[in-house]
């Protein structure tokens, strides 16, 4: 199977065909702004990463950073330094190049003061947009993809509409040789034992297992209850009673294939088939996540409830355009807010339609945005101009 995609230098394929800015830390953020919005068209991708992180959340941060840049939907990249941060501007545009994107470094200090750094970042970016207005789609094969998944608004239609839809549209794309990502390691407990009989060998088997009780360990040592926060009291007013029951209904959107492997945070698969993430609960991180390791696409599947009528993408990371996100609706008590999702599994609930047919139109919908197709969330022109509103930025 075919899509028309932008073809790169490292053989991956971009659905999208972005220029970004890419801060090395925080502190850069303001500069990167500046230079960004005298460009029309960049998207500047700006975060919280500080200089006082240290150890495993460092190193986190520099593998997010690094997978930003190398995300196939960014056709060039400006990197912006100030020149005294831990992660050098200049190793970030190594790091990034080794993909064959052009990629290129302003930085305070060594380009003589803020101004001068934003004079100059302003011409690299005119010239990158140029550059990257001559690319084409090309006929690439569907293997090339990689998306990402995540629920929301979970309730007891989660398991039987939205999720098991968006799971069968996750096994159409892994028999065609295609890459499939989820994650939120909270949301597999209680259900780790169903998943981690998915493992293809007995090592990941057992990587599922090892990757959730080192979550319960950590819930446990800082002496809180899990409980305290999963279900939310949004899944409780939406059905759900128990962990276990979020969790089984959690589980089934990663379709019925068998799981490669557990990747780390912002891990980039080493293959195709489908694959688990370990990630925090917080929403923001976990679609930056996916898209550091490669996520050319993420689904957001919604039970349905409060968080379906937020007409946006609740936790959404803002800023992050370079990804486009189809939305699945499954609870057919919010069929006013149909106009405002991609595709709506609700029939499922009313026996017109089945888990199939559902997984079968969201499996096209992902050829559709692949090649081009605007979603719901790109083409809303207030949630666009919201994307713009980088108080906070992306998460890590």
């Amino acid at each position: 199977m075919k899509f028309a995609g932008y073809l790169r230098p490292d053989g991956s394929v971009g659905v999208r065909n972005f220029v970004a800015v890419l801060p090395t830390i925080g502190c850069a953020n303001e500069l990167a702004h500046t230079i960004a919005e005298q460009v029309p068209g960049v998207i500047p991708l700006l975060h919280n990463h500080a200089c006082i992180r240290v150890g495993k959340d460092a190193q986190r941060a520099r593998k997010t950073l690094i997978g930003m840049g190398k995300n196939p939907n960014i056709h060039s990249l400006l990197i912006v330094g100030l020149g005294c941060e831990p992660i050098p501007a200049s190793e970030l545009c190594e790091e990034i190049a080794v993909t064959g994107k052009e990629v290129q470094y302003v930085e305070i200090e060594r380009d003589n003061g803020y101004d001068a750094a934003v004079k100059k970042g302003v011409e690299i970016l005119r010239q990158l947009l140029e550059k990257a207005s001559l690319e084409k789609r090309t006929e690439c094969d569907v293997s090339k993809l990689k998306i990402g998944i995540k629920c929301g608004g979970s309730g007891a239609v989660s398991a039987i509409a939205s999720n098991p839809s968006v799971g069968r549209a996750a096994d159409l794309l892994v028999e065609n040789g295609g890459t499939v990502m989820f994650t939120e390691t909270a949301e597999i407990i209680g259900a780790e034992h169903v998943f981690a009989a998915r493992g293809k060998t007995p090592q990941v088997q057992q990587k599922v297992l090892d990757t959730v009780q080192r979550m319960k360990d950590e819930i446990a040592r800082c002496g809180v209850d899990i409980l305290g926060s999963e279900p939310t009291k949004g899944n409780i007013a939406n059905g759900l009673t128990t962990i276990e029951e979020k969790s089984l209904g959690a589980i089934i959107k990663g379709g019925t294939t068998p799981v490669i492997d557990v990747l780390e945070y912002a891990q980039e698969p080493a293959g195709p088939g489908l694959y688990f993430m370990d990630g925090t609960t917080q929403a923001s991180q976990l679609f930056l996540g996916m898209f550091a390791a490669g996520a050319q696409i993420q689904i957001f599947s919604f039970g349905g409830g409060t968080p379906s009528r937020i007409r946006g993408l609740p936790s959404y990371p803002c800023g992050l355009k370079t990804l486009p996100v189809i939305k699945v609706l499954g609870s057919c008590d919010d069929e006013n807010e149909i106009q405002y999702f991609d595709i709506y599994a609700g029939n499922i609930l009313k026996g017109t339609e089945s888990i199939q047919d559902v997984g079968q139109k969201i499996f096209e919908k992902i050829l559709q945005v692949a090649q081009g197709e605007i979603t719901i969330t790109e083409g809303t022109s207030k949630y666009s101009e919201m994307l713009q509103v980088y108080a906070d930025g992306l998460l890590m």
